[in-house]
């Protein structure tokens, strides 16, 4: 089986792909609208901080810039691009430093290429990444993932220069990495269980007399100190959060994992969902040092998050981390077995369905134009947002003279950053008991407000009254559809409500 074009070199290739994909990432970032975590994380950048409630602050910090020179629905996606251009290259590097370079016999040994394999195996390794549908949409979209994922194939480079080298400069830069991770996303902690399973498997207990691993400790702490510093100064509500986000239910459910992992299949493609499970579950990939390594530190992510699902689901892209990284290892398991009959159909059958779903997600990003029945349409959560806050605006003109005494609220958290990011600047508030992030940008609504209620379809329609932390009346002020193709994709609901009840005393809040 012939896995190498013949007139084009791996890295001039791997250049072409992912050049493609960033263009086709460019033209959408200048005609798509943004998502509800795009609009949330580009309002980071808006209001930048130590940290924030529900993530740490590098999300926000990158964009802080875009944000600053060209507060646009564009500009919210150069960084996420960016980072997905470095992740490829830093892909294909962690691909051809293992695999091409390091023999199974001597990995940790002066780099030796290994004349059964060649830098092929990292333009597979960039392809199998762009033809997976949740990883190249994610190249697109701001996420925390997104700078976890380059900080952590860039943390693997360097443990295999510790592994071969032990020098100072490599554990400096070991513990800058950290705690750039820890500066993402706290599920980072799982890469400090990663390490020590680095050193205990690797055998590499002279580490802990050596002064570089105790200085990168100590660069790593100093680094995580503005999420430290925020929540000291908020009675630590974000790690409250997390705990609570984490192990908020008390019941496991076998059916809560099992339809996450199903998630996960259509998510990462079953090729890839299969086989990487195949290669996590395979005791030869733990006695080749090479593999082993990559699953060191996929295995704890996967732990964490296929356990934890069974007592809440986990979103898609929460393990993205996890796939990412054993996309070199099936890349590498495939170039052992090339010689078998069935696996070239295989691969052909993936590239064509996978990259025909990715095209075709991107280009319903563009413009819906697959005929859905009324409000079935998929993407119905992303759309029209930026007609709704215009006409939520005008709605607030024709009633007061100053938006202040008419103040825009939704009735779930996760639709508030598509109306306060195309609203802005002005608060949008949330009714209900639940504590987010735009409580500490906004503040809470005074009792006795009126306010401008904007419900999409999706949500619960009429919304609650004389409760607590909610309006003692609504009242209809105009019902708008977006339509395309005839049918409709999303309908908005805008209520003039009044009288805001406060929320009910923290200990005495009812589920």
């Amino acid at each position: 089986m012939n896995l190498s074009p013949p007139l084009l070199s791996a890295q001039r290739a791997s250049i072409i792909l992912v050049s493609l994909m960033s263009l086709l990432h460019l033209f959408l970032a200048f005609n798509v609208e943004l998502g509800g975590d795009e609009a949330h994380y580009a309002l980071y950048g808006l209001m930048p901080d130590w940290s924030y409630f529900d993530h740490p602050p590098m999300v926000g910090w990158l964009q802080i810039l875009p944000m600053w020179l060209a507060p646009y629905d564009w500009s919210a996606r150069l960084v996420p691009i960016g980072l997905y251009i470095l992740l490829n290259y830093l892909l294909y590097r962690v691909t051809i430093e293992l695999f091409c370079l390091r023999s199974p016999d001597s990995p940790w040994q002066s780099p030796q290429p290994d004349t059964n394999t060649n830098h092929w195996l990292g333009f597979w390794s960039v392809a199998l990444l762009n033809s997976c549908l949740i990883l190249a949409l994610m190249g697109m979209a701001m996420l925390p993932d997104n700078p976890l994922m380059v900080i952590t194939l860039a943390l693997i480079l360097t443990v295999i220069k510790l592994l071969e080298t032990n020098t100072l400069k490599y554990w400096m830069i070991l513990g800058v990495l950290v705690g750039l991770a820890a500066l993402s996303k706290y599920t980072a902690v799982t890469l400090v269980l990663s390490l020590l399973l680095v050193m205990l498997v690797e055998k590499r207990w002279n580490w802990l007399t050596q002064k570089g691993l105790w200085l990168a400790i100590l660069i790593a702490t100093l680094m995580i100190t503005p999420v430290l510093y925020w929540n000291a100064q908020h009675e630590w509500a974000s790690f409250l959060y997390q705990i609570d986000h984490g192990t908020g239910s008390t019941v496991w459910e076998l059916d809560s994992l099992v339809r996450t992992q199903l998630t996960q299949l259509a998510s990462y493609t079953p090729m890839i969902f299969i086989l990487g499970w195949w290669m996590m579950l395979k005791p030869t990939h733990y006695r080749d040092a090479r593999p082993r390594l990559l699953l060191l530190f996929v295995l704890p992510v996967t732990t964490l998050f296929a356990w934890g699902s069974g007592y809440e689901e986990s979103l898609p892209h929460w393990v993205s981390l996890s796939w990412l990284l054993v996309i070199p290892i099936i890349v590498h398991w495939a170039w052992q077995h090339r010689d078998k009959k069935w696996l070239k159909p295989l691969i052909y059958f993936h590239f064509i369905l996978a990259g025909s779903l990715v095209l075709l997600a991107h280009s319903l990003l563009y413009k819906p134009w697959i005929p859905f029945d009324d409000h079935k349409n998929p993407i119905q959560g992303d759309y029209g947002w930026p007609q709704a806050a215009k006409t939520a605006m005008k709605l607030q003109s024709s009633l007061t003279d100053n938006p202040k005494k008419l103040p825009l609220f939704v009735s779930n958290w996760s639709v508030t950053s598509h109306l306060a990011w195309y609203a802005r600047p002005q608060p949008v508030f949330i009714t209900g008991n639940r504590q987010t992030q735009y409580d500490f940008w906004f503040g809470l609504p005074q009792a006795g407000t009126e306010g401008l209620l904007v419900v999409p379809h999706y949500e619960k329609t009429p919304p609650k009254t004389q409760k607590p932390a909610h309006f003692e009346r609504c009242d209809r002020l105009k019902e708008e559809s977006l339509s395309v193709n005839d049918a409709i994709v999303v309908t908005y609901r805008y209520y003039h409500c009044f009288n805001f009840l406060p929320p009910l005393p923290a200990e005495d809040e009812r589920p």
